[in-house]
């Protein structure tokens, strides 16, 4: 009564709440001038139609809450709180979708808080989910539906209070799975985006920025992506045969970035028939967090599809999906990446049937952070009756204050046998993959700071071909080890070790390359060079001729070693991987021949001696110069590997040793300056020492064979002496001050 009689006596609404919004008016009213909160917005209830903002609180009090969104619709904005005390009204909620692929509505943003006192801005509303895809009409799969972004949070009062925390993003909808066109099947739907959480609301002022008087919002978490649809199967005739072929999966959906990054969706299996369908491209990323939040985890690949063949059609499997990035971190852990999918298989009870393993999918790369995300390894290649899938190439190693791991390459996969018309079993394993780079450290002269640079993937081993009676079998070549990262002022990144050739009945595949260390930055040493892979053994059946365009039988060669890396100032190189062995001989085929040894890092540079002058201006400073640091030694070559023994044929040749690493030059004196009492030069500094070269790696062993032994190997050629560094120049006074006496120059390897 009290509240009415004054608003009648002044003519103005000046104390009371103001009305709740409606269907017909969905924005909340104003509280009264002097006091009263803002009325609520209208929470929608129709599909499509956005939920009212709330109402305003003019003087002490505070905002409406936002209505929330109808199905897909926005949820309204809050109301603004009070100019002299009174809280931002929350945000609405997006509304969830409700039609097959729709987008989840947007959270309303927070209202700010006015108030000149006191204050808490309003929280975001959360966005909406989106909904799964069915089918278009087509058959293929529908995508996921988007989720809604968080709203934002409001801004806090000026002198006391919170920012308003930010709204969560919506879960993004699964994508739809194909069906068929009558033969052939149809692609999976692409899983959506997960929304993005808000941002946090801003503190009010930056004058009143202690803690104590409040802090500005959290942002909101953002929401997970969809999985991909699965591909169509090819439909089969009344005997159970596929009539066309597999369709391809949908890729997963990225997570949305927030104060926690959401997670990335799994793509889709591919689909069967008488040619499998890729699985959907990648799995999703994951999502990028702020602050010490772990970043998003990446989705997994998806399976390639079977592949059946038929009779006089060679059947491809698919292959598998590669693992989605992980999510990066402001500074926390780098988000763990996603599993890479497997090939798919070329499935059939009739080995006259030609069919190909699918290859593997990749893995993934971690997420970026203070600590680097887990990277993942590459699928391993699928089963074939005439030749195996190939393995999928590791991930690449992320970047943080010690470089990543890099993950494997994946394993070839196995050949059954294919039986020609000629009654010929033909069997070809897979090659692995390659292994992916290592992370590189993020510590550098600016950042401050040591770390290690990550190690490089090992490459994957070949598949085996198949033995047995009648059996012409070539095993995988072994995929090649990748670079270790760059570190700074610890070591770099070791290469990976290449992985070993498969064997078969005829020949063996070759062994994969060690990969080439990281250098450093800094002062540490260069990274070790990968070792490389053995070669595969041949079982001594003779290759006949044949229109497949496979060769004579022979055994595998070793892989090389890697180059060990350059070392960081005055330090030493890192040295060079050892060289794989050459596989044996059966029968009359030749041993292979073993690899080459890595070449060994050089040493580094000696840095150059400190000096007063301005290095802007040149004009002389007032010391003399200091001395050049040495130059740091090379490290030695890797050992060649063995070549490898026949029973009846030539051994394999022996692999040569590599080079041995270079020293590193010394460096220069620093300049003199001038004595600031008598003008008298001051003398320039020394130079350094150069680095010694290192000797060379050993050769390796040449193999044994009934008629004759391999070529004999040569060891390394030594490394090459660092130069010496030059003295600096006396400072230009009266006298001029004295040269600085030359260093000397290294040994040679």
């Amino acid at each position: 009564m009290v509240n009415g009689a004054i608003n009648t006596i002044s003519g103005q609404y000046l104390i009371g709440n103001g009305l709740d919004g409606t269907a017909e008016d969905p924005d909340g009213g104003h509280g009264g001038l002097w006091f009263g909160d803002g009325g609520a917005g209208w929470s929608s209830d129709v599909a499509g139609e956005a939920g009212g903002n709330g109402g305003n609180a003019l003087g002490f009090g505070n905002g409406g809450a936002g209505g929330d969104g109808g199905a897909g619709a926005a949820g309204g904005n809050g109301g603004i709180g009070g100019v002299w005390m009174g809280h931002g009204g929350d945000g609405g909620a997006g509304g969830i979708a409700t039609v097959a692929g729709g987008f989840g509505g947007a959270g309303g943003d927070g209202g700010a808080a006015m108030a000149w006192m006191f204050g808490n801005g309003g929280s975001g509303g959360a966005g909406g989910a989106g909904m799964d895809g069915t089918q278009n009409a087509s058959g293929t799969g529908m995508s996921g539906g988007q989720g809604g972004t968080g709203g934002n949070g409001g801004v806090s009062g000026y002198l006391l209070g919170n920012g308003g925390k930010g709204g969560s993003g919506g879960a993004a909808g699964n994508g739809g799975a194909g069906t068929n066109d009558g033969t052939n099947g149809l692609a999976g739907g692409v899983g959506g985006r997960g929304g993005a959480g808000g941002l946090g609301g801003a503190r009010g002022s930056m004058f009143y920025g202690a803690p104590l008087y409040g802090s500005a919002g959290q942002a909101g978490d953002g929401g997970h992506g969809g999985n991909g649809g699965a591909g169509g199967d090819a439909v089969k005739d009344a005997n159970g045969h596929f009539l066309g072929n597999g369709a391809e999966g949908g890729i997963g959906g990225d997570g949305g970035a927030g104060s926690t990054g959401g997670n990335g969706g799994n793509s889709g299996d591919g689909g069967s028939g008488v040619n499998g369908g890729n699985a959907g491209g990648w799995g999703g990323s994951g999502g990028a967090s702020l602050g010490d939040n772990a970043g998003g985890t990446g989705g997994n690949g998806g399976v390639g599809g079977t592949a059946t063949g038929a009779a006089g059609v060679t059947g491809t499997a698919g292959n598998g999906g590669s693992g989605g990035q992980g999510g990066d971190s402001e500074t926390g852990t780098g988000g763990a990446a996603g599993k890479a999918g497997v090939g798919g298989n070329g499935v059939t009870t009739d080995n006259t049937i030609k069919t190909i393993g699918g290859r593997g999918g990749y893995g993934g790369g971690g997420g970026n952070g203070q600590t680097a995300g887990a990277s993942t390894n590459g699928g391993a290649g699928g089963t074939g009756t005439y030749k195996g899938g190939d393995g999928g190439g590791g991930g690449n190693g992320a970047r943080g204050a010690d470089g990543g791991a890099a993950g494997n390459g994946g394993d070839g996969g196995v050949a059954t046998g294919w039986k020609d018309a000629d009654g010929t079993i033909w069997s070809i394993g897979g090659n692995g993959g390659t292994g992916g780079m290592g992370g590189e450290t993020t510590t550098n002269i600016l950042t401050g700071g040591t770390g290690v640079g990550g190690a490089g993937g090992d490459g994957g081993n070949g598949g085996h071909g198949a033995t047995g009676p009648g059996v012409v079998s070539i095993g995988g070549n072994g995929g090649n080890g990748s670079l270790g990262g760059g570190g700074n002022g610890e070591s770099g990144g070791a290469g990976g070790t290449g992985g070993n050739g498969g064997n078969g009945t005829a020949s063996g595949g070759n062994g994969g390359a060690g990969g080439g260390a990281g250098y450093d930055l800094g002062t540490g040493t260069g990274g070790v060079g990968g070792t490389g892979g053995n070669g595969g053994n041949s079982g001594g059946v003779t290759t006949p001729t044949n229109t497949l365009g496979i060769g004579p039988s022979h055994a595998g060669n070793g892989g090389n070693g890697g180059v060990g890396g350059m070392g960081g100032a005055a330090n030493v190189g890192g040295v060079g991987g050892a060289a794989g062995n050459g596989g044996n001989g059966a029968g009359n085929v030749n041993g292979g021949n073993g690899g080459t040894g890595g070449q060994g890092g050089t040493g580094g540079d000696g840095a150059v001696g400190s000096t007063g002058n301005n290095p802007l201006t040149g004009a002389p400073g007032k010391v003399a110069g200091g001395v050049g640091g040495n130059g740091g030694n090379g490290a030695v070559g890797g050992k060649g590997g063995n070549g490898g023994s026949s029973e009846n044929g030539v051994g394999g040749n022996a692999g040569n040793g590599g080079q041995g690493g270079k020293g590193g030059a010394g460096g220069t004196g620093g300049a003199g300056g001038v004595n600031p009492d008598t003008g008298a030069g001051l003398a320039g500094g020394n130079g350094g020492n150069g680095g010694n070269g290192v000797a060379g790696g050993a050769a390796g062993t040449a193999g044994h064979g009934g008629a004759g032994n391999g070529a004999a190997g040569t060891a390394g050629v030594g490394g090459a002496a660092g130069g010496a560094g030059a003295g600096g120049p006396g400072g230009a006074g009266d006298p001029v001050g004295a040269d600085g006496t030359p260093g000397n120059p290294g040994n040679p390897g």
